[in-house]
């Protein structure tokens, strides 16, 4: 079944047209789209999510699982994941095959040497600068376990509240908040305005330059904001246990944009999500995992759901095990440059036991991905596009998940 379905995928054009009955079925609209704004509350994976920091501790004990290593004679050879602050080198060619409408992607698969990760880093138009709208919104959120555990390496994110410097509102956990702005289900707040509170804990310049230092990208920049006011403008990190405040707000400046590139954002998921396997040299500044973990069991939350959708297309939802995806949507009608865009980053992490059949170990596989979308708004109906686009968007998403059950990369 699973072979037939695999092999069913690599007829695109018929995944595209699938995708986009089931969105015609759903009575999708530019409101509510069939594979973005899916919902946790569906996924056969929100189960597990409570499991993901486990998870991504785990690494092939080389007899019952291996890790999946390319073909010798592949272009594509895996290298040491790059020390913080150095750019890897990309395979501007390696996503050709990706549909017209994605505009910006960046792939890193994982796989593991002498119990490390290595990485084969793909781009296409990889670190072009542009508006990644809501898939920013990680930033700020690693940023904050960075300078926390910065001048508190014992500190565990998950016993932190934050509160209002000025007294008005309720104290929250930072993993309540972050997963109410990953989510969208605006528990607390807007995912907007909790995101703009989230990066109220440092400068504009002072995020910016944390995000260069850790990706090695200069040409990138991170002074905007999310159309709305914080939900706190004066907050502050608070630990209950220490009974002490930890971070506050730092001083306000001037917006400008968020134009970072599909390579930034992969980057920094690839090293949230493989902290544990990669060199100390390469891990994000001071963050420790005990508050990195927090920010994955949010991330499990993403109301996009591309990557379920590809799995149970690709006929593999029975056969794999011990699951992560953890992933940020961003989506958004620019009337400046009259397009329609959306953009997803995601790391992807499981077991596949189809060799187990044959009496072989079973493979671990790993990726780490975005990708940006877009189609002009030519005067057709804008629910029309914004179906398509999404049904396109979840196509590509398959390809690539496609291409990694049967070690094509």
């Amino acid at each position: 079944m699973n072979l037939t379905s695999l092999e069913l995928a690599k007829d695109r054009a018929r995944i595209f047209k699938n995708y986009l009955q089931m969105e015609i079925d759903a009575q999708a609209n530019i409101n509510k789209l069939a594979f973005l704004d899916r919902g946790i509350e569906k996924s056969p994976y929100q189960q597990h999510i409570k499991n993901y920091p486990d998870y991504l501790k785990q690494k092939p004990d080389g007899l019952k699982v291996i890790s999946s290593i390319p073909d010798p004679n592949n272009p594509l050879k895996p290298t040491p994941f790059p020390s913080l602050g150095e750019l890897p080198q990309i395979n501007s060619q390696a996503l050709n095959f990706l549909h017209e409408d994605i505009k910006q992607a960046c792939v890193c698969i994982g796989t593991f040497v002498d119990g490390k990760i290595q990485a084969q880093w793909l781009g296409k138009n990889a670190l072009t600068k542009a508006e990644q709208w809501s898939a920013t919104k990680i930033i700020a959120l690693l940023n904050i376990v960075s300078q926390v555990n910065t001048k508190y390496p014992d500190c565990d994110i998950d016993n932190c509240v934050v509160r209002d410097g000025n007294g008005l509102r309720h104290d929250f956990y930072f993993y309540d908040l972050a997963k109410d702005m990953i989510s969208y289900a605006s528990n607390i707040a807007s995912s907007n305005s909790l995101a703009a509170m989230f990066k109220r804990f440092d400068t504009r310049i002072g995020l910016e330059q944390w995000l260069k230092s850790a990706t090695g990208n200069n040409d990138l920049i991170f002074r905007g904001d999310y159309g709305e006011n914080p939900y706190h403008n004066n907050p502050k990190i608070f630990d209950i246990t220490k009974k002490q405040v930890l971070l506050s707000a730092a001083l306000n400046s001037t917006k400008q944009s968020n134009t970072v590139s599909a390579y930034d954002l992969t980057r920094l998921i690839s090293m949230l999500g493989w902290h544990f396997h990669i060199e100390q040299r390469s891990r994000m500044k001071a963050s420790q995992w005990n508050s990195l973990e927090s920010i994955v069991r949010a991330m499990g939350h993403d109301s996009a759901r591309y990557v379920d959708v590809a799995i149970k297309t690709l006929g593999m939802d029975t056969l794999i095990t011990s699951p992560v995806i953890i992933s940020k949507l961003g989506y958004g009608l620019s009337s400046i440059r009259g397009t329609l865009e959306t953009v997803y980053v995601a790391l992807v992490r499981f077991v596949d036991e189809r060799p187990k059949a044959a009496g072989k170990p079973a493979k671990l596989r790993t990726l780490a991905m975005t990708l940006r979308a877009e189609k002009v708004l030519d005067g057709s109906s804008v629910d029309r596009l914004a179906i398509e686009l999404d049904a396109r968007f979840c196509a590509e998403v398959t390809e690539i998940l496609r291409r990694l059950f049967a070690e094509e990369f």
